[in-house]
């Protein structure tokens, strides 16, 4: 779905077709290698000691933030050359919260990344074998597969309208602008959904997700609001 959309949304501009599928493949590739090489940094410990099985991803292991680091230097890689690397970019931006919304919906199949206890009518059921040992006893956790899918599929709808209009705010946008106002508004999604976990991977007590989305969202209003002055980004 997403890349029918970057699809789409290359030939309204006049980008090269052939290099948007092959930034797609690399996009894929290096993003499916950070997503997983987050998850071993995480699980250091453990994959120390089976390091035959980093490379079986089947078993599930993926961390959203190495893919997007992934993703971003395969379409770097891929496209670095021509000229319009920004231009690449913005389109795979747009695509890349609705792929996120409609991929969260395999951890609903998997009966994962669900957060603390609760009586909501929409808290989804976890069987008692995937259940935190602190929390054997309830039943119905917190959808957070279903929280982040919704903002995810929001702030799709949010940076296709601004890419139409190229302006925000009543100001002209620069190339690239689209990809930091993806990152910012994923930052601001994830960092609060992840203190809503009952077991995130911390980093001296703070969620680690929660940290790398504060540094990201800190970086990207710098790129878009200093200097306050109209310029092209590089």
């Amino acid at each position: 779905m997403a890349t029918l959309v970057g699809e789409r949304l290359c030939k309204r501009r006049g980008l090269d077709l052939q290099i948007f599928w092959k930034a797609v493949f690399y996009a894929l590739l290096l993003g499916l290698v950070g997503a997983r090489l987050y998850h071993v940094i995480h699980r250091f410990d453990y994959f120390s000691q089976h390091s035959l099985e980093i490379l079986a991803v089947w078993k599930g292991g993926l961390g959203i933030w190495g893919g997007i680091f992934g993703g971003l230097l395969g379409i770097f890689l891929s496209t670095r050359k021509t000229g319009k690397l920004l231009e690449y970019i913005d389109v795979f931006a747009i695509g890349a919260p609705l792929a996120q919304a409609i991929g969260r919906w395999g951890n609903y199949f998997n009966r994962e990344l669900f957060g603390y206890p609760t009586n909501l009518p929409w808290g989804i059921y976890i069987p008692k074998e995937l259940r935190p040992s602190a929390f054997r006893y309830y039943d119905r956790f917190h959808s957070l597969f279903l929280y982040e899918s919704i903002l995810n599929l929001l702030l799709f709808v949010f940076l296709y309208r601004v890419y139409s209009r190229q302006r925000i705010a009543g100001t002209e946008l620069s190339a690239g602008s689209v990809t930091m106002l993806y990152l910012a508004g994923y930052s601001v999604t994830r960092f609060f959904l992840e203190f809503m976990r009952p077991d995130p991977w911390r980093f001296f007590g703070i969620p680690t997700a929660s940290l790398v989305s504060a540094v990201v969202f800190f970086v990207t209003q710098l790129i878009l609001w200093f200097p306050r002055r109209k310029r092209r980004l590089v």
